[in-house]
Parts: structure tokens; sequence; C-alpha cells
């Protein structure tokens, strides 16, 4: 067990006070004493008196002020000197407008706090300098605390010390012990001599380290499960996070399968509180009712977050992709509003309580400026109306509401600082604070715990692994602070200012270290990726042990070679026939390419789901041509109508047809691809073309002249079908579709088929013919079809790509030919070609579902992580593939 020395145990259990440095060991030496008491079965024991000297001095000096008002002059909180140094530190830096005041205010507080530790006083400096800045913030706070009439603890501390109110208090993990806290060693009994002889583990590289230090942790515990063990491991924190998912994998393996089971590890030290996912969801929600700007993605994912009551959690997620379907970027709450009355019908019920909720939410936060008491009593009032914090809960939850409250009682007992706050900044307060404050769930009594940085653990484990010491760890490196001199600092003898103090640190970390534990090992690695490290020279007296047998990744240590079996699960339940495929020709398209991708996306609604991105997206363009090309060619009628329309007027045309087409885009309802026809005095909340909208048609102008260049080359044509509905009975199956174009030339009908992406050379005569929705097509009209064709419509080409029965019917076209080996006929390669859709469409209805792709088709599929293919099983791609607009 970890527990506490015997003169501390002591000395609180006789109620005295205890300073340690962090909050971390206020934590630790808590759950010690605890533990303690537990031991012999208490059930009931007074809380240890465990204080930061920070949290000491704050607490003194109330308790002096309320004994003595006259004598003792009114403590700032917590929260009060928070927000002074805040307005400090943003008074003296107006100059500066790119420094961040909220990481300067946290800045030049802990150099005054410092300061004022060590004896400094911050002296005038020129201004612009690290030293001016702190010297012009100190002043501007120490005047904001004379107007309020009150003072910082820190400022008290040196009186403190000389009160009673040292009577009882004992330092412990402070190392050295600054001048203005030395009065209180005179209490502070002799340290106990080292239970351990450190042992140095040298490693490899740092994941054979951090296998040394599982395998040993594992040993531990198996020894003993009440065992309680430390890693102090410094460095960054995604090193730390990867050792602590190891040490899971490796002491609780089957916590990851069972939510119940208590996890042995923890990592020591918090996050910002503003950063949690239910202040977050909080804090998104008071911007949307604040009407601000807010990216499309983090709308949707409020949403669809489990911090509400109501909607449904299903209904609100269909909402939010609702939202993405606009195709929109940023989203403010009037456009959130119009686009929940345009849900469709089976939403609606969802959308209107979603609107009614806001609405009231909107009221309760009010607008007009108000105290911060008021504005905590808003915030806690809105919130509740949209539902929040939804479905109780326990544990971290519990815990993160708890937190809530506490951070808006702290603001709300700002009122006699700050006055009449208006809403914006009444909020960006809360936030900051919020970001300000840190949250640790990891603070519970674990078997491992992690320690981030080279500290006196205070407490006793039974076993302390120290890893990465490296030469450049220990002794840290020098860092004086760069807002007090230099030379002061060094006088003072601030351990990160010099050499020799950052020595005296480290030889007092290592005999702390020893102390603490009967076993201590001490660890680092040779090499980190391309460098070569050197360890400590602390360490250079102790032989080198190497590294006991690795206790790697989970999944590793449970792989066992030839013990799977395979099982080629390449169909899945069969569609019903009377219904018809789903998504029209997109289901062709999708079997041909890949026939697990169709049945992933249209049988398991495995959709890569609509990303918001700058400008128009690629399939709102091609929506747009189409709209656009539908209205010009029903105008026009043919090549007659396109030879009567000349320069200027075929423009007017174009323009006119391309601005409906734009308007239809805005008042079309999502999740419905195409509209035959828009009126044009249709109009909703988004019926003002946005300037990315407005490029885009102008582009789309262009395309449609070059096209009707193009076209004036043709043999003369009518326009016999445009957006026509048609529905194919083909292979057991049906399948609804719709035709962007048929033209009727010499009495024969030639197949047009709209593409906005990019050409490529189409494969029709192979057993999985590139273009199937032609063929289907082709299939459905049947009689005399003289050819079929897609048109594509880039920056690059306009051009028209297929294959016809004789020539000259489309530009640049060629007709068809007797494939060797393969039909003689025009009229049996149709045939034939109604053959391949019909076993596609069959194909779909069985359930195929085989990992097949087509060459290239995996490098535009979001499905790889899902079928698992991986890039050595992919067919290469012989070229780009056309980008989809269907």
């Amino acid at each position: 067990m970890f527990r506490l020395s015997n003169e501390l145990s002591e000395h609180l259990q006789r109620g005295g006070t205890l300073l340690v440095p962090q909050h971390a060991r206020v934590r630790a030496v808590a759950l010690a004493y605890a533990a303690a008491e537990l031991a012999p079965g208490a059930c009931v024991w007074r809380s240890p008196d465990v204080l930061t000297p920070a949290a000491w001095a704050r607490r003194s000096a109330e308790r002096l002020a309320q004994a003595a008002p006259g004598e003792w002059p009114r403590v700032l909180s917590a929260t009060e000197e928070w927000l002074l140094w805040r307005e400090s530190a943003r008074a003296a830096a107006a100059a500066q407008p790119l420094l961040d005041a909220g990481a300067l205010a946290d800045s030049l507080r802990a150099a005054h706090d410092e300061a004022a530790l060590f004896g400094i006083r911050p002296a005038a400096a020129p201004a612009g300098t690290e030293a001016g800045l702190l010297h012009e913030a100190c002043v501007a706070f120490e005047a904001r605390c004379l107007s309020l009439q009150a003072v910082s603890a820190g400022m008290l501390l040196p009186r403190l010390v000389a009160s009673p109110a040292t009577e009882g208090v004992m330092l412990r993990g402070l190392a050295p012990v600054p001048p203005a806290l030395r009065p209180l060693l005179a209490q502070l009994p002799p340290r106990a001599q080292p239970q351990a002889t450190p042992r140095l583990v040298v490693c490899a590289d740092p994941q054979e380290q951090a296998d040394a230090i599982t395998a040993w942790a594992r040993a531990a515990l198996d020894a003993g499960p009440r065992t309680r063990l430390a890693v102090v491991f410094p460095g960054p924190a995604g090193a730390r996070e990867r050792l602590a998912a190891q040490l899971r994998d490796a002491l609780a393996p089957g916590a990851a399968l069972a939510p119940e089971t208590r996890v042995p590890v923890g990592v020591e030290g918090g996050a910002a509180f503003a950063a949690r996912a239910l202040p977050a969801h909080a804090f998104t929600a008071l911007e949307i009712l604040l009407g601000r700007e807010i990216e499309i993605g983090v709308v949707a994912s409020w949403l669809a977050s489990l911090q509400w009551s109501a909607p449904p959690l299903a209904a609100r997620a269909a909402l939010a992709l609702l939202l993405r379907q606009r195709g929109l970027t940023t989203l403010a709450l009037p456009e959130l509003q119009g686009v929940l009355q345009l849900a469709p019908r089976h939403l609606q019920p969802a959308a209107r309580e979603l609107e009614s909720r806001l609405k009231r939410a909107r009221e309760s936060l009010g607008s007009a400026a108000a105290s911060p008491r008021h504005w905590s009593e808003r915030i806690e009032r809105a919130l509740a109306a949209l539902g929040w914090p939804g479905l109780p809960g326990g544990g971290v939850a519990a815990a993160e509401r708890l937190r809530w409250r506490e951070l808006l009682e702290d603001f709300g007992g700002l009122e006699g600082t700050l006055g009449i706050l208006p809403q914006r900044e009444a909020l960006s307060l809360v936030r900051a604070l919020a970001q300000h404050t840190t949250f640790n769930t990891g603070t519970e009594d674990v078997a491992v715990l992690i320690l981030p940085a080279l500290v006196d653990p205070v407490v006793h484990y039974d076993g302390i692994w120290v890893a990465s010491l490296s030469a450049d760890v220990l002794p840290q490196p020098v860092a004086p602070d760069p807002f007090l001199p230099r030379l002061a600092q060094v006088a003072a003898g601030i351990p990160g200012a010099s050499l020799e103090g950052r020595r005296a640190q480290a030889a007092a970390q290592l005999a702390a270290w020893s102390v603490a534990t009967p076993a201590l090992t001490l660890s680092y690695a040779r090499r980190e990726g391309d460098l070569e490290l050197l360890p400590s020279a602390l360490l250079s007296r102790l032989p080198p042990a190497a590294p006991a047998a690795r206790l790697g990744w989970l999944p590793l240590r449970l792989h066992r070679s030839g013990a799977t079996e395979s099982c080629a699960d390449a169909r899945g339940t069969t569609w019903n026939p009377l219904v018809p495929l789903p998504r029209g020709t997109r289901a062709l398209t999708l079997q041909t390419e890949c026939p697990f991708r169709a049945y992933a996306e249209l049988r398991l609604g495995a959709s890569e789901p609509e990303r918001a991105e700058p400008g128009v997206t690629a399939s709102q363009r091609g929506l747009l041509l189409h709209a656009a090309l539908e209205a010009l060619w029903r105008r026009l009628g043919g090549s007659a109508g396109l030879a009567g329309h000349e320069g200027a007027a075929l423009e007017r045309l174009i323009a006119d047809c391309v601005a409906q087409a734009a308007q239809g885009r805005l008042v079309e309802r999502p999740g419905r691809r195409r509209r035959r026809t828009v009126p044009d005095a249709q109009f909703d909340f988004f019926s003002t073309l946005s300037p990315a909208l407005t490029r885009e048609s102008r582009r789309a102008e262009r395309l449609i002249r070059e096209l009707c260049a193009l076209e004036r080359t043709r043999t003369p044509f009518a326009v016999a079908a445009l957006e026509e509905g048609a529905e194919l009975a083909l292979g057991g199956g049906r399948l609804s579709m719709r035709l962007d174009r048929v033209d009727l030339v010499d009495g024969a009908r030639v197949i047009l088929d709209y593409k906005s992406g990019r050409p490529h050379t189409p494969d029709w005569y192979g057993e999985r013919p590139s273009q199937p929705q032609l063929l289907a097509y082709l299939a459905a009209l049947g009689g005399a079809v003289a050819g079929l064709a897609t048109v594509h419509l880039t920056a690059g080409k306009i051009c028209f790509s297929g294959v016809t029965g004789t020539a000259a019917v489309l530009p640049q076209v060629k007709a068809w030919a007797p494939q060797p080996g393969g039909l003689d006929s025009w009229a049996l390669q149709q045939a034939r070609w109604s053959e391949v859709v019909a076993g596609l469409i069959a194909a779909f209805l069985r359930g195929d579902a085989a990992v097949d792709p087509l060459p290239g088709v995996c490098k535009h599929c979001h499905l790889a992580d899902v079928c698992r293919i991986g890039a050595h099983a992919a067919p290469e791609d012989p070229g780009h593939p056309g980008e989809s607009d269907d």
C-alpha cells in the first residue's frame, strides 16, 4: 500500500497542517491518509489538513481578517485574483494586441508569486520588455487591489509566516524552500533515511522502456494485489497516455469490453475544464444562443451529442445530417432555425421541439446587461431550457456537473469586482474561467499512478520507477523566468535560474525518491528515433542492468500464428424484388465498382457523411449544371432552336437558365437529388445567392456556352426528353431511374448523361462496364437507339464520350465495331448489355457483397477501414476515375 511517513501521519492526526507544492500532492496525501484510516476498519475520520502554500495563505488571512477586521484587510478570492491579473495583463500589453491576455496573465502571475516567495521586487524597466510588462502589470494589479480595499494572499505571506497562524504547519516536497517560507522550517522534523538503493535499467529505445515498465508493474501486482506503484514519466503528454494505455491492457485486459471494470492506472494532472465534453457542449449552446457564426461540423456534433434529454438521439442525428446537406460551412441561430423549419415530415416533431427549446433558452438567457450573479442564474436557466445536461449519470459525469455549478458560483462571486456586464463579455469571461480551471478524472486510488513531472511524491509507494532520465532531463534544463532579472534569480536561489540550482534540485529529487519507496528504479533509453541519448551524469555511479522480459502490446501478446480461421462472408441478406433498387442507377454503379461497397452503402447505411467545404461542392456543381441544361434545352428544343440563338441572345438565355437553376438549388429540400422544375417565385430563407454560388454560376455559364458551340457541330437533332422518369424490370428486380436527356437523330434515339467530373476512357465491352447507368437507360428505352454517351463538362475539356451504332452521330464519338470474338451486330451488342444489367440487378437482389473492387476505386472509397482490403490487395489505378454527380 502507499502510505505516509510516521512523522507526517502523526502530525496530521494531531490536527496539524501540511503544506505541499501542488494540488496533485494534496490529493495524494489525502488518499494515503484515508488508506491508513481504513486499514484498521475505521469508517469515519477527520479529514487531513493538507494545502498548497497559496491556499494556506488565503485561508489563514481570511480567518485572521474575520477575527480582527481592523488589523487584516480583505483577501481576494482565487477567482477575483485570476480576474484582476487578467485585467492587469491586458492593460500592460495594450500596445501589443497580438499577445494572448489570458496566457500572459498566468505567466505574469507566476512570475510575481515566485518573486514574492524568493524576495525579488519587480523593478521598473523599459516599456515593451518582459520585465517592463511585469512591472506595469504589478502596478496595475496593486492599484486594482487598492480600489477594492483588498489584497492577494501572496502579499500577506511574509506577515502570515511571522504570525501565530504558522503554529502546527509543516512543509514537504519543496526543494529548495523559498525564503518567504523558511521560518516554517523550525517545525520541520528531520527527514527519514533512504529506504532504497536505486536500480538503473538501460533500454534500447522508448518502446523497450515502456515494455520494461509494464513488465515491472505486472510482476509487482501479481505478487501483491494491494501494491501501489508510481511511475515518474516526464516528457510529452502523448507518450504518457500511450504508456497508460499499455499498462491498462496488461493489468486489466477486460476493461475495454466491460465498462464497469475498475481501471488500475491513472495519469496525474488534468486538462482544461472547458475541453471536457459536458462544459464544451454547454459553451457551444451558449455561442449558438448568442447568434455567433459556428462551423457546421461543431453544430452537427453538438446536435448529436449525448448531453441532451430530448429530442431523441436518432432524430437529432438526422437533423445534424440535414444541416450538413445544406452545404454551409458556418451557421448561426437564424440559419439553424431556418433549417429546422425545412425539416422533412418524419423529422418535424423533433425539429419543432428543438426550435421551441432554442426559443425558450434564448429568452431565459436574455440580452440585457446584468451582474455576474444574475448571469450565472441566466446561464443555468437557459441550459435547463435546452434540456442540458441530458441523461443523469454518475462518476465522471456527475463530477463534471458539480464542477460546472462551482464554476458558475465562482463567476457569480465576482459581482463586487466586475459590476454590470454585457452579454458577450459575461459569456466570454465564463469560458475563460473554465479554460483556466483544470479538471482531473484520474485522482482516485489506482494501482499504478503516472506522474508527469520530476517531483517529490511526498507519500510512500511500494515501488517507484523514474523513466527517461537522459542528460537533458536530469538535471532539468536551465529555464530562468523571462519576466525577472536573471542575476536576481540566481542570487535568490531560484533553481531554474542556474546550472548549480538545477544540480542541487536534481540531487534533492533523487534523495526524495529514495526515501519514498523501498524499490526505486531509474531508467533511460539509448536512442529516440534517430537521436542518440546520453544518460544523466547523476546516474554514472549506478551499475546498468538490462530490462526484464518485454511485456508489450496486448494484441501482439495475444496473437497466435496459424490459430485463426478464415471465413469468406461474401453474401448478405436478399433484397425484396417487389421494392425498386435503392438510389436508382447508383445501385448498379456501386455494384459494378465493388459489390461490398454497394451492400455497405445501400443496405447497411454506411454512406459517407457530407462534409461542408468552402465554396460549392462537386455534387452541388453537377446538380447546378443539370438544372441549367434542363431549362436551356426546354427552351431551345434542339439544334434548330440553338441555331436561332446567336451571340448575345444565346448568352442572355444561358444566364437566365443558370440563374433559375441557382435559385432552384437554394429552395430544393435536402435529401432530394433533383427536381423537375423550380417555380421562379419560390423563396425561402436561403434565397440570397452566396458569393461562392454566384462565382459557380458564372463558371456554369462559360461551360454551357462551350457545350453549345460543340452542339452546333452535330448532325441535326431534336430533344425528345429531359429529366424523364423511367422504370426497368429486368433480372428479377425493378429499377427506377431518371434520364438526363434523350435526343432524336434521323428518327433514332441518342441517350446522353451529363457528367461534371474529370473525363476518362470508359470500358464498354468488359464483364464489368464502367458506365452501367447508360446501359440501364438503353435497356429501359429499347427499340431504335442510335447511341449512348456521357457529356463531360469540365474546365479542361468539353466532350462527348460514348459509343454509337453508326458514324457521325456525335462529334468525336466512334461508331461501334465488332470486337474480336464478340458480337457482329449493334442489335446483338445491345442485347448483351441488357444481360450485363440483368446480372448486376440479380447480384444486388441476391445480396452479393464480395470485396472485389475495380482498379482505382479504393482510392476514393470511405470504407477501406471496414472492408480491410489493404493497399497491397487493392488493384492499381490505371487512370483518373470520373467524379459521379448522379
